[in-house]
Order: structure tokens, then sequence, then C-alpha cells
């Protein structure tokens, strides 16, 4: 173990965090920085309380901190031979070493107690521009991992979609012990062509690829995965995470700069951790550490401002080591000239500079004004009062939602349900991105068994509703629901299709929106419907009429479009609307 009694990492860390949070004015740090500094400031007062599943200890922060900081420079030309951590970058370690489980575990030689207390994050995300050094940061820490952290067999990974890149971080960390021979004499490691061993503990520290040709024999203890915007598909980080086994102390360190929109991972994580950064998941997500430096994207419910690609003094949101390397300056200079002239460097630049996908889409929900709408919903008390009902079924292999709205002295009350496949709630437990786990214990998820939702679990819950509410029409969206439709018809429930496009939704989503930004909206507090809400994207035609965009929605947002198309319904009976003129096929049990 490394000896700290370098810099003291932690008050660096601390400060850059205070100095983040009062950036009110976001000259220096984007939105999803101020929003990590305050989660780490807020965390290290949680950590103090009595009960908090973490506690903070300086002393791991500060080691992992000193032992980057004996590592050399594998690549240019520095003043130093040695790393000097950036405070970006010692703000990222000393979160992700800092911060540990309360619980301990017994291991053997581990201080004077053989107690160790594993780290708190056992997932992290580091995105930043390119250039800004996360590879090394990468190399760096998976280095630490190796030789520090008690692991017996030990298996470090760097992966990424191709050998090639896989090898940057792993090449580096290599170069790094082959430099420094007092560092390979401390941790008895050997250095090969394709691999770093540590004999002492059985350890090794490889590289892997999408394509390699086996995967036998993984059981994953660190692993890193580069650029995982590249990532087309899941496959590599699913191969991955089912080798995993039952390792007291994981890591799965994501480092990436944005990318063009494929149908890998990487939308679904990055959804996640806008999620946790704004504070939707709760502590839900104490496992996952994030930093995303990037230019900000214009957000009117938040009063964001679109920031300019082009104006030299927003460049720091996403290149945090300007302050330190004119050449990093001069090259982005260079590509600004290229991207204003030639539109097919413009995307490139808005990716590579600014940390930026190539298109964003802005959040319908003002989610500030969202979360002062959970008011207690009294279904006893509501079961006296007539209500609307909204289904969606558009998945089958992950959620599927049924909602009940009532309307009672102006106010919106609204109580859903929603299913799930177990091998959903297990894919996303093993990514890490969305509590469904979490949700399914808590009862604001249903699981049922198999890979594809169970309809006849969906019929009774609908059929209980009916029964015991006061419930005059229900929506449903024809999207795989046909059979179960008839059936509801069967069994006597009052059934509409409500059919997906602006004239039906615009009506609903006005009568929401007024709802919920003047606090007539009471939704219980509900956060699978707040993260449904967060993800809403919303599609307007020629008139500026609204409807949900599901093609452009960051993830899931059924939940939400079961609520709009019970209002929708709703809205459209007490106005005494021709009901043909927004549905069709009634069909009234």
């Amino acid at each position: 173990m490394a000896d700290a009694a370098h810099r003291d990492f932690v008050s660096v860390a601390v400060q850059y965090a205070k100095g983040a949070v009062a950036d009110r004015g976001r000259k220096k740090h984007g939105r999803w920085i101020r929003l990590a500094a305050q989660r780490f400031l807020d965390d290290l007062r949680r950590a103090k309380k009595r009960g908090s599943p973490f506690i903070f200890d300086d002393w791991h922060a500060n080691d992992a901190c000193d032992f980057i900081e004996k590592l050399p420079h594998v690549e240019g030309k520095w003043d130093k031979p040695t790393i000097v951590m950036h405070p970006s970058h010692v703000f990222f370690v000393v979160q992700l070493f800092g911060f540990r489980k309360r619980e301990s575990i017994h291991v053997e030689g581990w201080g004077d107690d053989d107690l160790f207390h594993p780290r708190r994050f056992t997932s992290a995300l580091f995105a930043v521009a390119r250039k800004n050094a996360k590879s090394t940061l990468a190399s760096a820490i998976l280095l630490y991992c190796l030789c520090c952290e008690p692991e017996e067999g030990a298996q470090v990974i760097s992966a990424a979609t191709t050998f090639d890149q896989a090898s940057i971080i792993f090449r580096a960390s290599k170069r790094m012990v082959e430099k420094t021979p007092d560092l390979a004499e401390a941790f008895g490691l050997q250095t090969w062509a394709k691999a770093i061993s540590r004999i002492e503990t059985g350890s090794s520290y490889k590289a892997l690829h999408a394509k390699a040709s086996t995967q036998d024999g993984l059981n994953p203890s660190h692993t890193g995965l580069d650029e995982i915007h590249a990532h087309k598909t899941p496959d590599l980080l699913n191969v991955l995470q089912s080798a995993a086994g039952a390792r007291a102390n994981p890591l799965w360190l994501f480092t990436t700069t944005e990318g063009y929109t494929n149908a890998g991972p990487w939308a679904e994580i990055r959804a996640f951790v806008f999620a946790l950064l704004r504070g939707l998941l709760g502590n839900q997500a104490d496992h996952f550490l994030a930093l995303f430096y990037a230019l900000d994207n214009e957000d009117k419910s938040a009063k964001i401002t679109q920031d300019d690609e082009f104006d030299e003094s927003k460049w720091i949101k996403a290149n945090p080591l300007l302050d330190v390397n004119p050449h990093l300056l001069s090259a982005i200079r260079k590509e600004a000239v290229e991207a204003k002239q030639m539109p097919s460097k413009l995307a490139e630049f808005r990716i590579k500079r600014c940390n930026r996908p190539a298109s964003t889409a802005s959040g319908w929900v003002d989610l500030t004004k969202w979360a002062k709408c959970g008011g207690e919903v009294d279904l006893e008390w509501l079961q006296d009062y007539p209500c609307w009902g909204g289904l969606d079924l558009a998945s089958t292999t992950d959620i599927a939602a049924f909602r009940l709205v009532w309307l009672v002295d102006g106010i919106w009350y609204t109580h859903g349900w929603r299913w799930v496949p177990a091998d959903a709630v297990s894919q996303r437990t093993e990514r890490a991105t969305v509590p469904y786990a979490g949700w399914v214990e808590q009862g604001l998820l249903i699981q049922t068994e198999g890979n594809v939702t169970d309809y006849a679990v969906i019929e009774r819950t609908v059929l209980e509703a009916v029964e015991r509410f006061q419930v005059e029409m229900i929506a449903y969206d024809d999207w795989n629901a046909a059979d179960l439709v008839s059936r509801l018809v069967a069994g006597q429930v009052p059934m509409v299709q409500f059919v997906q496009g602006t004239k039906s939704y615009h009506p609903a989503m006005q009568a929401l929106e007024r709802a919920y930004v003047a606090g007539n909206l009471a939704h219980g507090g509900d956060a699978v419907l707040a993260w449904c809400a967060s993800n809403l994207v919303a599609r307007r035609d020629v008139n500026l009429s609204m409807a949900p965009d599901r093609k452009r929605s960051a993830d899931k947002i059924d939940d939400m479009a079961a609520l709009l198309m019970a209002i929708g319904l709703a809205v459209a009976t007490d106005e005494g609307e021709d009901l043909s003129d927004f549905f069709k096929n009634a069909v009234i049990g």
C-alpha cells in the first residue's frame, strides 16, 4: 500500500466542489458538474450521520491519489516525470476511493483488525471531451486496484469494442510498471506482451475486446470500459457483468467522450446519470459515481441557456484541463475554425470538443415543479369519485403501465400499476443503470416471470380496479393490445382506443402541464412515474400541437403515456367533446 503523506487531496476535492457549487453563473462548471459537486458535499455530511450506509475515509482517498502521483508519464514531454493530478481528477478519485461501505468484511492481514471496508461506489463514470487525460486516469485507477485493493485472484480488465481501443488503457498501465522498477518490486508485478500479473495474489490485468473468441474463465473484479459510447450493442457489457462472480469490492469504470447515436448501452447510461444527478433516484443509486463535463444544453425548466459551441469561454466546461494545457486550447481553436466553415466537421467538433451528442432533445417536464406535486393519493377516499384510465402496453419486454386519474375540486390525482418481466429486472440490475430491483422491492413495479410481460396479470389488475373504483372509461394504445382488450371488453370493461397522434395527445399534455406547474397534481411522489417524466421528449406538428416522442425520449415513458391517455380521456369527457374526434373504436362492455 502506498504511503499517503504527499498532498491533502481531500481538501483539494472539497475546495473544487465548493468552487463549482459557488459558480452559479456556470462560467467554468457546467450543470452536471455543479450537481455532482453538491452531491459530494451533501454525501460528506451524510457519511457522518449514524445509520448512513457509507462512511468517508480520508486515508483511502489520499492513498489512491498519492499512488497515482507516484506513477510516471508515458507519453509526451512534461515538467515533472511523474503525474500531477488536475483538481478535476482529484475530485473523481477522492470520491471513488474515499467513500466506503459502513459494513466491513474480513480480510486477512488488512490493518490491525483484519477488517476492510469495501468501496461505496461499484460503478463510476468519467465523461469528458477528448484530450483531457481520461485514459491516463483510467490506467492509473486500474493499476491502483491491482496493487492496493485486497482481492485474491483479481481479474482487472480493460475492455472496448476493438482490441486497439482496449489496449490504450492497458498499454499505458503496462508502461507505467515498466518505467517504475520500485512499483514492480513492491507489489510483485510482472509484465508480459498482453498481461500484467501479480504473483502474490494470483491476479492479472489484461485487455479484452468485443470480438474476443472466448470469454471462458472470466470473473472480472475491476473492469474499465473505455469509450462506452462506441459500443453498438450492450453485448460486451452484458457478457462481462454475467461473468462477474460474487466479488466483494467490484468496480465498473466507464470513461468516454460523447458519440453518435447507436443501439448500445450509452444512451441508457447517460439518461440514468442525468436522472441521478438531478436527484430523481433518491438514495437508490448510492453505488454509482458520475462526473459529466460538457457544455450546457438549454433547459427552460431549470432556466439554463444553451452554451454557444464557438464561445471560447465555455469550452472549459467540457475541457477542465484547459486551465493548465495551452496546447489543448490551440487545438480546439483550430478545429473550431474548420467546424464553422465545414458542416461535416461540426458534428465531430460538437461531440469531441464540447462533449455533446450530435443532436440533443430536451425534456418536456419541469422536474423541479413536478417534484413539488408529491401530495398524498388516498385511494379509499377516491373510491367515491369517478375516474378515467390509460393502458400502455407498448413494450412486452420492459415496462407496461395502467394508470387511473381523478379530477376532484380542481386537483388531478393519479395512481398507477406497472409490470415488468423478470428478465428485464435482471438485465437492468446487471447494468446498474435503472433501479428496477429496488422498485420491485418497494412495490412500485410488479415483476412477472419470464422474458415477456404476463398479460394475464395485467388483466386481473384492471378487472380488480374496475370493480373497486368508479371507472368511466379506459383509453388504450392498440400496439400489442388486441387480445387483452378483447378479454377486458368481454369482462364488461369500457375501453376506447387512443389514437397515438398530436390531435389526441395535445389537450392532455396541455392539461397536465397546467396542472403540475400550478401545483394542482398529486402523484404521491411516485419514483417510477418521475423517471418516465424525466425521459419524456415532446414532438410537435406543423400546428405546434404536441405528442410524446418515443424515438427521441431518453428511456421508457410508458407510465407517462398511460397518464396522458387517461387525462386526455377525462378532459374530452369533461368538456363534452365528441370522443370520436379524439379516439376511435370505442368498445364499451
